[in-house]
C-alpha cells in the first residue's frame, strides 16, 4: 500500500488552491528577496558602523588612558617631592604653628592645582583634627575623618578611585568629581603622613569622549570595575549602577567588543573598549533602529509591492469565487445535505452552458426524482405506524377487562360485600381514562389517576397489600403525554410482585417523575424479585420469540409505542434496583400543552 503524500494539494478547495499557488509563485519569492536585501543592507551598515565606532572607541580610550596615566605620574611626583614631605612631617605644637602650616598647605595646594591638565590637588593630613585652621579653610569644618572614603583610604594601602557627587557635599562638589586617592608615606616609609587626592571634573572627560558620539541617540558611558557609571551625557545617571541586566552580563563576561543586545524592548549595538590603566570600560550604545534608518526606504517600497500583490490576489480570488467556487460550493453543500438525510434542496436556475451548468441541471433532476420516492416512502411508513399503533394500543384492554369482570362476578357470588360498588366505580373510571375520548394524547395527571383507579381494583381483587408512592413534580402534571403510559408498567410490577410476595408482605411501588430540559424522566420502582439479566435483554425486543412467550407484553407495548410515536431516542430501559427489585426508566419528550 503506497503512503499518502506529505502535502496533498487536492485536500483544499479550488479557492484555497489558487491562493496557495499565488503565494508560493509570487508572494513568497518576493518576500524572500525583499527580506534578503533588507537584512544584507542592515548587516552591511552595522558592520561599517561597528568598524568605525570601534576604531574611534579604541582611539579615545587610549587618549583617556594616557590622560589618567599623566595624572597618576604627576601625583607620584607630588607625593615624593621634598616640599610635600616637609610640610606633612611637621607636627604643630600650638595654634600659631598650626596656622602657619595651614597657610603653607593652602598655598601649596593652590599652586599644584594651577596646571594645564585640568585636574586639582587636595591634601589630607593623616590626622585632620590637628589642623583645624586648614580644615576650616578648605573643608568648612567637615569632619573628614568620619567620611567613608577617608576610612577606606586608611584601610587600603593601594591607590583607588573615588567618585564624589554634589549630593555628597554641595559646598565642596559643584559637579561630579572623579578622584584618585593615594596614601603619602615619609621617605623612610616608617609611617603614613596623609593622603593626596587628584580631582578630575567629570565634565573634563567629555573632551576625550565627545568625539565618540557620531550619531543621534547614541549613548557613551564610562563604567568602573564595580559597574558604576562614572561618565554619561545624562548627569543624572552618573554614580548609578548599570540598570540593564543584559548590558551588565555582557560587560561581566568580557565578550566581543561589538555585539547586539536587547534593552528595554529595543535592540542596541554595543561597542566597548577597555582602559589599560584601571580596567574600566568605555561603552557606546547605539539603537539599531538609528542604524537601519537609511534603508527604511527599501522597507517602505517592499511593503508597497507586498500590498499591491496582496490586492491583486484578493481580486483574483474574488473573481474565481464568484465565477467558479461559489456555485461549486453550493452544489457540494446540497450534496452533503442529501448525504446526511436532510431536506432535499432546490438549486437556483442556472443558465450557464459550461460544465458547472451541466452539474446543476443533472443534480436538480436527481433530487426531484429522490423527492418523489421519499414522499411515497413516508406515506407508506405513516400508514404502517398508524396500523401498528392501533394494534399495540388495544392488545391489553380485552384481557384486562375480562379479568376485572371475573373478579366482580367472584365477589358477587362469594359474599355480598359493600366494596362491590367501589370496584364497579373504579372500573368505570378506569375504562373512561383508558378510552380518553378517542384521543391518543393524555396528560401526566390523567395517567396517574388511571394508575390509582387500576390499583384500587387490584387491591380489592387480591389479598396481598399494594402500596404505591407518587413522587412526581407538580410542574409536569399538566404536560401532555401518550395515553396508557404507566398502567401497563404498574400492572406488570403488581403481577410479578404478588406472585413472589410472602404472607403478609406488601407489594411496594414508587413512581417518580421530573423534567430535564426538553425531556420527561419517569421511574417505576418495585420491590419484587427482579428480572434476570438474560430475560431483561429480550423483554423490549420486537423478536417473535419474546412476543410468543407472552412475557413482558406490557413493557414491550409501551416501549414500542414511544419509539414509533416519537423516535428511537425515547422508550424504556430496564435496570435492577440497588436493594433488589426492578427499575423501569421511561423517557418521554416535553410537548406543548396545546
Amino acid at each position: 500500500m503506497s503512503k499518502p503524500p506529505l502535502f496533498d494539494l487536492g485536500r483544499f478547495s479550488i479557492r484555497y488552491q489558487v491562493i496557495l499557488l499565488f503565494f508560493l509563485v509570487i508572494v513568497l519569492p518576493f518576500l524572500f528577496i525583499g527580506y534578503f536585501s533588507y537584512s544584507k543592507s542592515v548587516q552591511a551598515i552595522q558592520d561599517v558602523s561597528s568598524i568605525i565606532s570601534l576604531e574611534m572607541m579604541e582611539k579615545n580610550a587610549s587618549n583617556l588612558d594616557n590622560y589618567l596615566d599623566l595624572v597618576d605620574r604627576a601625583q607620584n611626583d607630588i607625593i615624593y617631592s621634598k616640599e610635600m614631605q616637609n610640610l606633612l612631617s611637621i607636627v604643630p605644637d600650638d595654634s600659631l604653628a598650626e596656622m602657619e602650616i595651614a597657610a603653607k598647605l593652602i598655598q601649596y595646594s593652590t599652586d599644584l592645582s594651577s596646571n594645564a591638565h585640568a585636574y586639582s590637588i587636595r591634601i589630607f593630613p593623616i590626622e585632620p583634627s590637628r589642623y583645624p585652621s586648614f580644615t576650616h579653610s578648605i573643608y568648612q569644618n567637615v569632619d573628614v575623618e568620619k567620611e567613608e572614603w577617608f576610612r577606606n583610604a586608611e584601610e587600603m594601602k593601594s591607590p583607588f578611585w573615588q567618585l564624589f557627587l554634589p549630593e555628597d557635599n554641595p559646598y565642596l562638589y559643584k559637579e561630579p568629581i572623579l578622584s584618585l586617592i593615594k596614601q603619602i608615606y615619609g621617605l623612610d616609609k616608617s609611617r603614613p603622613l596623609g593622603f593626596l587626592s587628584a580631582d578630575i571634573k567629570v565634565s573634563t572627560l567629555s573632551d576625550y569622549l565627545a568625539p565618540v558620539i557620531m550619531m543621534d541617540q547614541q549613548q557613551v558611558m564610562l563604567i568602573d570595575e564595580r559597574q558604576t557609571i562614572v561618565y554619561h551625557q545624562d548627569p543624572t545617571l552618573i554614580g548609578t549602577p548599570v540598570a540593564s541586566s543584559s548590558l551588565s552580563e555582557h560587560l561581566r563576561k568580557a565578550p566581543r567588543k561589538d555585539v547586539t543586545i536587547s534593552m528595554d524592548g529595543a535592540e542596541y549595538m554595543v561597542t566597548s573598549a577597555t582602559l589599560d590603566h584601571n580596567g574600566w570600560k568605555l561603552v557606546s550604545l547605539l539603537p539599531v533602529s538609528v542604524l537601519t534608518r537609511p534603508v527604511s526606504g527599501i522597507e517602505q517600497v517592499s511593503f508597497l509591492f507586498l500590498f499591491f500583490y496582496f490586492a491583486l490576489s484578493v481580486l483574483t480570488v474574488a473573481y474565481l469565487t464568484s465565477r467558479f467556487t461559489n456555485p461549486i460550493q453550493k452544489l457540494v453543500q446540497a450534496m452533503r445535505m442529501v448525504e446526511r438525510g436532510g431536506l432535499l434542496p432546490r438549486l437556483p436556475q442556472m443558465d450557464r452552458r459550461d460544465e458547472i451548468g451541466w452539474l446543476y441541471h443533472g443534480f436538480d433532476n436527481l433530487i426531484q426524482r429522490i423527492d418523489e420516492l421519499v414522499q411515497n416512502a413516508e406515506k407508506e411508513a405513516k400508514d404502517k405506524k398508524e396500523l401498528e399503533f392501533q394494534v399495540l394500543t388495544h392488545q391489553i384492554n380485552p384481557h384486562f377487562l375480562y379479568n376485572t369482570l371475573e373478579a366482580i362476578r367472584w365477589k358477587a357470588e362469594s359474599r355480598k360485600a359493600d366494596d362491590i360498588s367501589e370496584m364497579v366505580r373504579s372500573l368505570g373510571n378506569l375504562l373512561r381514562l383508558s378510552l380518553n375520548d378517542g384521543r391518543e394524547m393524555s396528560t401526566v395527571e390523567r395517567e396517574l389517576e388511571h394508575v390509582r383507579a387500576y390499583v384500587n381494583i387490584q387491591t380489592a381483587r387480591q389479598d396481598t397489600s399494594i402500596r404505591v408512592v407518587y413522587l412526581v413534580d407538580e410542574e409536569i402534571l399538566k404536560l401532555p403525554c401518550l395515553r396508557l403510559l404507566f398502567q401497563p408498567l404498574v400492572e406488570n410490577a403488581i403481577k410479578h410482585g404478588t406472585r413472589h410476595a410472602g404472607e403478609g408482605e406488601a407489594v411496594k411501588i414508587v413512581i417518580t417523575g421530573r423534567r430535564d430540559a426538553s425531556l420527561l424522566h419517569f421511574e417505576i420502582i418495585d420491590n419484587g424479585p427482579g428480572i434476570p439479566e438474560e430475560l431483561r435483554a429480550t423483554l423490549l425486543s420486537s423478536a417473535d420469540t419474546a412476543l410468543n412467550q407472552r412475557k413482558g407484553v406490557g413493557l414491550h407495548n409501551v416501549h414500542e409505542r414511544l419509539t414509533i410515536y416519537f423516535g428511537e431516542r425515547y422508550g424504556l430501559r430496564i435496570a435492577s434496583g440497588e436493594r433488589g427489585g426492578t427499575v423501569i426508566e421511561l423517557t418521554h419528550p416535553v410537548l406543548e400543552e396545546s
